[in-house]
């Protein structure tokens, strides 16, 4: 065969094979704890169209629903499946990554410390988060896609219970389920409840067979989990803004270009978005639904009272060295409505900051 054949042959081979021979694919897998149907599964099929069609296919998603890393669950095993390696990208609550720097992220795990998305976002901008970022990053070689953050779920949990729930009164004795957490038994104590660690399948059962009297939902799945036929009694609380960020390991970061890295990010905030809107969608209909189909009696609790009744755990927490005291600063610096006094002492020093209430010490949807 002479050279001019060769060169011939070879040229039309790669004509046959297309553009796409000549360019490797990476594909990345992500891990997502919520199942098929949820917000987050819509926000995440949004971003891996998103990514697919924009790299021409030199990145490809694989999406991992209703999944812990390596089909375990934990509060610490998002971090670890992505140094391990067995994950590359994660989406879920920003809290379930509290242990990577616990002063620093503590806050966000507390119940009615933040009530509101200005919060939180004086919060995510601030320095003792950048601290939380630089330990993620140096210490477990884990970033954020995207620091716009623009995945914020608002004030939509809610206390599903066996009676009903109208103050804070109310919540004394109040045998509520609550998942292992240590802050979030400490606070659900500081308001005079019994809370009882268990795990999210046996919740149902429990409340069933009367061993617990309520449990914290996000709003939206009484209906759909049929809370509703045991826990009849619906009262918003709004424990807290929600953030459901993206990660990805460090390693896949660095295998990635530029222009690819600027498209993850950018697709990342698109789907923050989506899911930011489909949560809001979605909580203005479960509230209409829960009363006209399900049976449901709602209720709101005053916040003020609930607040003034945690202010003692927070600055003990302070004073101990396991809430930031920037943080806290932070947060109650930036609030709504009418302001409520929250003494904090620290070592050397006492002070007094002060809280707020939203819209009245009434939580409401819009």
């Amino acid at each position: 065969m002479t050279k001019t054949t060769t060169i011939a042959a070879l040229l039309a081979a790669t004509l046959v094979a297309g553009p796409g021979a000549a360019q490797s694919q990476t594909t990345l897998r992500l891990s997502e704890p919520a199942g098929p149907g949820s917000p987050e599964a819509a926000a995440l099929a949004e971003f891996k169209a998103a990514v697919e069609r924009r790299s021409a296919g030199r990145l490809r998603i694989v999406l991992r629903l209703g999944d812990g890393p390596a089909g375990a669950t934990g509060p610490a095993l998002p971090v670890e499946g992505l140094k391990a390696g067995t994950i590359d990208l994660y989406t879920g609550p920003l809290d379930a990554i509290r242990h990577v720097a616990p002063r620093e992220l503590g806050a966000l795990s507390l119940p009615w410390l933040m009530v509101s998305a200005d919060q939180l976002r004086a919060y995510l901008a601030g320095p003792v988060f950048r601290r939380a970022e630089d330990a993620l990053l140096q210490r477990h070689g884990v970033r954020f896609v995207s620091t716009a953050f623009t995945g914020v779920r608002t004030n939509d949990r809610i206390v599903a219970s066996t009676r009903p729930l109208r103050s804070a009164a109310d919540l004394i004795g109040l045998r509520i389920r609550v998942r292992p957490d240590d802050l979030a038994d400490r606070s659900w104590r500081s308001l005079g409840a019994q809370p009882v660690a268990l795990g999210w399948n046996e919740t149902y059962l429990a409340l069933r067979r009367g061993l617990v009297e309520a449990t914290v939902l996000p709003l939206g799945e009484v209906p759909t989990a049929h809370f509703a036929a045991v826990a009849p009694h619906v009262a918003v609380v709004g424990t807290a803004p929600r953030l459901w960020p993206m990660l990805i390991a460090e390693r896949a970061w660095q295998m990635l270009g530029p222009d690819d890295r600027a498209l993850l990010a950018e697709a990342a905030d698109s789907a923050g978005r989506t899911y930011a809107r489909i949560t809001a969608e979605a909580a203005r209909h479960d509230l209409a639904e829960m009363t006209a189909r399900h049976g449901v009696v709602m209720s709101w609790i005053e916040v003020a009272p609930l607040r003034h009744r945690l202010a003692p755990l927070w600055r003990d927490l302070v004073v101990r060295g396991l809430l930031a005291d920037e943080a806290f600063a932070t947060v109650t610096a930036h609030t709504i409505g009418a302001p409520v006094a929250v003494p904090v002492a620290v070592p050397g020093r006492q002070s007094m900051r002060r809280s707020s209430t939203i819209d009245g010490d009434r939580l409401a949807f819009r």
